[in-house]
């Protein structure tokens, strides 16, 4: 049975938030298979008709809104307008964004990725900055605090880089601003000494550096505070004994064992902070990861300090309580209730109620089940340990128990609230070989409605990918709307790339890859230059022009100058239409080239504007700018000489003018490249001087040192106006260049407009 997770996450997550506006999608049409370009529509969306049974129809399908966090939209504003260099957005419309999505972000439990980290830098640096006459008011500590607290929230894929150097930065402003002698103290700072104040800002300035790469430093920072922090005896203990769990954690998680041993003994001798169970647990799973069995069964021997002498008496209270109870169903619940103790308050783990089971069984001829795990894993989710309701799971399997509904419900929960996608899904599925429950929804709408998670970017990526091959382009518009908009630079970038290949993928029709094109203009407006190329490119290849040149358009209309086309941009297009003529996109595009300010008239982009215009059946403008080419600076170069040679051969009074040229370059005694001698050949062979083409190459290897190739007689023999030429330069061919000729015999020949024969073969031209 296919799977329903797609459709559900993109249909029901909930967009309630403030939208970025999209594109309409008639902005972008998709030319008509005509050279002109016509259409009206971005996207191939079926037109409905209207029939007798149109009341039964469904209503048409209305895109959904991007699930843009509150306030977002003025950070990115502000990042486009910096881009273009344009005045800012109001301070009170940024000050007012600033704070709403960081309250948003602090108050939800969301992540802030490096994209956004980037941007809320961007407007903070703005912010920061001394105003006059600008409404609007500043960054009060108390909206810093909050979005510093937000970056103890980072994806754990994610670059920490750029949100470090934020949570510096904020940090020093927090410090710049409590030390103004005119600010007043919020409520919660008035009872805390200067000293204090600094210390309580530092505390989570080191967890962050501990969850992101920078352990040592924070260790460094800590080491260097701790005796400030220690006597700090307005700031609460527990908060200030905190701190060394997320640096050993962050030792860990950087393979850092010699740092992480010898931070947990200075913690103990001479902070006095004991061996508390968190410590114990870190140990034991950074040896378990290692594989190191021998010191992972230390490190978990090891006694956890204090033991806590109120859980243990309660705890033997209840077990012997157990003895006295006549009904086995109160047997039942109470060992039930003992394990669940055992788990909540006492922290063991499944290893100890192995034990446990066994010991109750004995006692009370209790079996573990499903029901009793269930329990066990309800109450690891309460204590939000993810990694022992795991655990838990996994003894499920090693006790050969059954798994029910409730199992797999509760897996999910526990997955998603770890950010484990992927696993939350397989439960997901193995779910759905159950009955469902009411009280499964809960914990389904966690999953499938996901207000609060992302997809990875593969799997938007293969979601878009399929509704691509199905022709669902709203469906692609839903997911890329719910989800980009969460996603880092990075992984904007990996999506993006996804969709380029897939315009550059031959076996996509070019309607579908019009489509993908469509949905990367409007989604990744960011998209680099050199891929936007390579999709224009991609068109010619399909006999495109027209769509190839929408997308050199879209280049040049770009806002950010750094998308906009270069010079070697124009000149892959102008060549391009060599490949692929199309006078009408010519036009357009050498009207772009003419108002281009930024753009030099080379030799270079001349080349390509005669490559262009001959291509295009209009050799008198070609000549023209050959004349442009002659009179400038720079002058001609060898692939000028053999595009110029190309466009005399379709002029009809070309051979004149390529006599004359050919004999000044004799006269100048430069070495004449393969390519030009080739060309001047055809030129004589499309004006009829046979008997003068086929002494230039019965001469050519003695003129070029090298004997013609098949794609020499071919380009004579293509040029040649009449059958009559064709077989007798065929016969000539044969005597004098057997082997050549036999070598072009295998290359297939047809009849083309004109009724004469041709060999099909390829004859690029380059500027």
């Amino acid at each position: 049975m296919r799977s329903q997770l797609t459709r559900h996450v993109l249909r029901r997550l909930l967009v309630h938030q403030a939208a970025l506006p999209l594109r309409p999608l008639q902005s972008l049409p998709r030319p008509a298979a005509s050279r002109n370009v016509v259409g009206k529509r971005a996207l191939r969306i079926s037109q409905q008709r209207r029939t007798f049974l149109n009341f039964l129809q469904k209503p048409p399908r209305t895109l959904k809104a991007p699930d843009v966090e509150p306030g977002y939209e003025a950070l990115l504003r502000y990042g486009s307008h910096d881009k273009e260099n344009l005045r800012p957005p109001p301070r009170e419309e940024l000050l007012k964004g600033f704070r709403e999505f960081f309250k948003y972000k602090r108050f939800n439990g969301r992540p802030v990725n490096s994209f956004q980290v980037q941007a809320a830098n961007k407007v903070f640096r703005h912010l920061s900055i001394p105003f006059t006459s600008e409404k609007g008011g500043f960054l009060s500590v108390a909206d810093l605090r909050t979005a510093r607290d937000t970056l103890l929230i980072l994806p754990s894929k994610d670059d920490p880089a750029d949100a470090l150097n934020f949570a510096k930065a904020l940090y020093h402003e927090i410090r710049k601003q409590i030390a103004a002698p005119d600010r007043k103290a919020s409520a919660a700072e008035k009872n805390l000494s200067p000293e204090a104040l600094q210390l309580f800002d530092m505390i989570p300035l080191i967890r962050i550096f501990a969850q992101n790469g920078r352990a040592v430093e924070a260790r460094d920072l800590l080491l260097e505070q701790w005796p400030y922090l220690s006597q700090a005896s307005d700031i609460d203990v527990g908060r200030i004994k905190g701190l060394w769990t997320p640096v050993i954690r962050g030792l860990a998680r950087e393979d850092r064992e010699e740092d992480m041993l010898a931070f947990i003994e200075t913690m103990r001798t001479e902070a006095g902070i004991s061996y508390t169970q968190s410590v114990h647990e870190i140990v034991t799973r950074f040896y378990a990861q290692r594989g190191d069995v021998t010191k992972m069964m230390a490190a978990f021997e090891k006694p956890i300090e204090p033991n806590d002498p109120l859980g243990n008496s309660l705890y033997q209270n209840m077990a012997n309580s157990i003895e006295s109870l006549s009904n086995p169903n109160h047997v039942e619940q109470a060992v039930v209730l003992l394990y669940q103790f055992a788990v909540l308050l006492m922290g063991k783990g499944p290893e100890y109620l192995e034990q446990m089971f066994q010991v109750q069984y004995k006692k009370y001829n209790i079996e573990p089940s499903m029901k009793i795990m269930n329990a066990l894993i309800e109450a690891a989710i309460e204590k939000k340990d993810a990694y022992l309701a795991e655990r838990l799971t996994t003894l499920v399997f090693k006790l050969g128990l059954e798994p029910d509904r409730q199992f797999y419900s509760q897996q999910i929960d526990y997955r998603v609230t770890a950010n484990d996608l992927d696993g939350a899904f397989t439960s997901y599925r193995s779910l759905q070989n159950f009955k469902s429950d009411n009280e499964d929804w809960p914990v389904l709408n966690s999953f499938l409605e996901e207000q609060h998670v992302t997809l990875e970017p593969d799997t938007v990526v293969s979601i878009c990918m399929a509704f691509l091959k199905n022709d669902e382009q709203y469906e692609v518009i839903d997911t890329l709307s719910l989800h980009t908009i969460h996603l880092n630079l990075e992984d904007r970038q990996n999506i993006c790339q996804a969709f380029v290949d897939y315009c550059l993928d031959k076996s996509n029709s070019t309607a579908r890859v019009w489509d993908a094109y469509a949905l990367i203009r409007q989604f990744f407006p960011d998209v680099k230059l050199e891929s936007r190329v390579l999709i224009m490119n991609a068109f010619f290849e399909r006999k495109r022009a027209d769509m190839a040149c929408q997308v050199f358009g879209h280049m040049r209309q770009h806002s950010n100058p750094n998308y906009r086309p270069t010079a070697e941009t124009y000149t892959r297009c102008l060549e391009g239409l060599g490949h692929c003529p199309d006078a009408e996109s010519l036009r357009m595009v050498h009207n772009m080239l003419k108002m281009d300010t930024t753009i030099r008239l080379t030799t270079t982009v001349y080349n390509a504007l005669m490559i262009a215009y001959t291509a295009c059946d209009d050799v008198s403008r070609a000549l023209d700018y050959w004349k442009e080419i002659s009179r400038s600076q720079e002058g001609p170069s060898y692939q000028s000489l053999e595009i110029i040679f190309r466009a005399y051969e379709f002029s009809p009074y070309g051979i004149e003018a390529a006599q004359s040229l050919w004999g000044k370059v004799r006269k100048m005694e430069i070495e004449i490249p393969v390519n030009v001698y080739t060309a001047y050949a055809g030129v004589l062979g499309a004006h009829s001087q046979l008997e003068q083409a086929k002494e230039l190459l019965e001469n050519m290897e003695t003129e070029v040192h090298q004997r013609p190739q098949p794609i020499t007689l071919a380009v004579v023999y293509n040029a040649l106006g009449n059958d009559d030429l064709k077989g007798d330069f065929e016969a000539w061919s044969k005597d004098y260049f057997p082997h050549i000729w036999s070598s072009l015999e295998k290359t297939r020949r047809k009849r083309d407009a004109e009724g004469l024969m041709t060999f099909q073969i390829s004859r690029p031209w380059k500027a």
